[in-house]
């Protein structure tokens, strides 16, 4: 499977694109709250950043070491797609109309494409 599909996959699966993931959101809210006045929420809450970080790296080396990405900052590029997600994400929580996800996975795609080499178009999955 090419490595733009992988990434675009953890993309979609990282916003709110059906009941369960809707479900999963909430909960990340609810932690992100938690967090704010509690340090082993907070602790917590890094640790599952951390977590996706490492996912979304993965999938960009993949990327790089097949050649279907350009080599670029993993860390800074995994950093940018997280909070690109979330606030994304957070916006399609609230039902904001300006924003749906065909739009959203757009946006996300187009911030990092230049940076991975591919075009800017979000991958079939």
């Amino acid at each position: 499977m090419p490595a733009s599909v992988v990434l675009a996959r953890i993309l979609h699966n990282m916003l709110p694109t059906d009941p369960e993931l809707r479900q999963d959101w909430r909960l990340w809210q609810e932690l992100w709250v938690r967090a704010l006045r509690d340090e082993t929420a907070q602790h917590l809450a890094v640790d599952l950043y951390d977590q996706l970080h490492t996912w979304i790296g993965q999938a960009i080396r993949r990327g790089i070491e097949s050649g279907e990405f350009t080599d670029c900052d993993v860390e800074a590029t995994s950093t940018l797609l997280l909070a690109l997600s979330d606030g994304f994400g957070i916006r399609l929580m609230l039902g904001d109309p300006r924003i749906d996800l065909p739009a959203a996975q757009a946006a996300i795609w187009r911030a990092v494409a230049g940076t991975l080499g591919v075009p800017e178009a979000f991958p079939e999955i």
